[in-house]
């Protein structure tokens, strides 16, 4: 994962020297993250037994995010963008029963590019809209202890989606100023179900057992509605504030 950041910090550094001449912003932003649809899920109230591989929902229920985005005029007005960028989402669900606590996180680190469309460019603030085709990689862990020591990990998998979002870019001094929107991500267009076999070692998630351990199979996303297996739809809503850098040509005077 290291290495697909410093590939895309190198490549917005290249877009800055090759697009010198031409409006050019790059933006770094982190913020709130609201999973919605099945990536956001409740545990149950009492401690039952819980499948955590054929889960209807991936039982989050909150999370953060940190990205950069670069973004190319490609009008003379400024208002019309190509944009590029990688984000990382991290998503946490957790319970505590009388005998047993879990703790669940799903995260997904995102390359996406688009274009972007820029309100009044020569203002002081700036309104935008923007949509883009992202490839999304999933990872996680689900951590259980108390009368059983859970530790399963989820599988690392990849998946289409797009993004649309919306913001306000305020200059607040001549070469950068701060940057606030709101993104709805739809993770994955394109779903799989996934076929897994599981190795365990005790009765792990009821009341009544002795502490035990469980091994096995990662967890799959297994999104895709086949037969009898129900299709998830992981989506969530990403709110951010951050800071804008402008390099080329001069953006005009804000007003």
């Amino acid at each position: 994962m290291k290495k697909y950041v410093i590939i895309i910090s190198a490549l917005l550094l290249l877009n800055c020297i090759l697009f010198s001449q031409t409006k050019f912003t790059a933006q770094l932003y982190g913020g709130y993250s609201l999973p919605v649809a099945d990536l956001k899920g409740k545990f149950p109230d009492s401690l039952t037994y819980i499948n955590f591989r054929t889960a209807k929902t991936l039982l989050t229920s909150y999370g953060i995010n940190f990205g950069i985005k670069g973004k190319i005029a490609v009008d003379s007005s400024g208002s019309q963008y190509i944009t590029a960028g990688a984000e990382y989402n991290t998503f946490s669900g957790s319970v505590d029963y009388p005998s047993q606590s879990y703790k669940n996180k799903v995260n997904i680190f995102t390359f996406n590019a688009g274009i972007e469309y820029d309100i009044n460019p020569s203002k002081k603030i700036v309104p935008f809209i923007g949509l883009d085709l992202a490839v999304n990689f999933f990872s996680g862990k689900v951590e259980g202890s108390g009368d059983s020591i859970v530790i399963l990990n989820r599988k690392s998998e990849s998946r289409f989606g797009v993004i649309a979002g919306a913001g306000v870019d305020i200059k607040m001094w001549n070469s950068g100023g701060i940057v606030f929107g709101v993104k709805y991500s739809l993770s994955n267009l394109i779903g799989k179900k996934s076929e897994t076999t599981t190795t365990t070692t005790g009765s792990v998630l009821t009341d009544d057992e002795p502490v035990t351990s469980t091994t096995g199979s990662d967890i799959p996303l297994n999104d895709e509605t086949v037969s009898n297996n129900t299709g998830k739809s992981i989506n969530y809503v990403q709110i951010y504030l951050g800071i804008s850098y402008y390099f080329g040509k001069s953006l005009g005077k804000r007003k």
